[in-house]
């Protein structure tokens, strides 16, 4: 595929409903005004991974293929490159992480190539021998991603922990 077909198919599953788009939840200028999350603890992972979970079951049949699941993680990252912040499902609704970057950009071929190559190897990491993930194996994997940014180990994510999570959930290469 070429890289414009690659883009073209990312922005489509994102316009599907891979992406967070309540339509009512919108309002002028940033969606999450006010919301940016100033630590985060490992409970709070569980409701996240559900409502991800859910996002990319796009079939619903329970259970996250390859290609559901390369699907979110690139919807994930190109929005996240693009907004500057990754969002984080909570109790009380979406809240942002602010990814620090030079300035958003979209992602080049190269970079969707990778994102696609490691969600592709993350998924068979996670995979049970059925080749799917189930909610559970899924919410292994998010708390995976949360243990490997708590380098205090404290159960809670705050200031620097926060930027590695961030870059985490949207594939940065320099945290991947």
């Amino acid at each position: 595929m070429t890289p414009i077909l690659l883009k073209t198919a990312a922005a489509i599953a994102a316009a599907a409903g891979l992406a967070y788009t309540a339509a009512d939840d919108f309002t002028a200028g940033s969606p999450y005004e006010g919301a940016e999350l100033s630590s985060l603890d490992a409970r709070a992972i569980e409701g996240h991974a559900a409502v991800l979970f859910a996002r990319a079951d796009r079939n619903e049949d329970r259970v996250i293929d390859v290609h559901e699941f390369a699907a979110l993680s690139i919807v994930s990252a190109e929005l996240a490159r693009l907004n500057g912040f990754v969002v984080i499902e909570t109790h009380s609704g979406p809240q942002t992480l602010r990814l620090v970057a030079n300035e958003p950009a979209s992602l080049g071929f190269a970079e969707h190539a990778r994102i696609n190559a490691v969600s592709r190897a993350t998924f068979y990491a996670f995979a049970g021998e059925d080749v799917a993930l189930s909610a559970d194996e899924f919410l292994a994997y998010q708390k995976s991603q949360f243990a490997a940014a708590d380098f205090d180990q404290d159960g809670a994510l705050e200031k620097g922990e926060l930027s590695a999570y961030a870059k985490r959930q949207a594939l940065v290469a320099t945290a991947v």
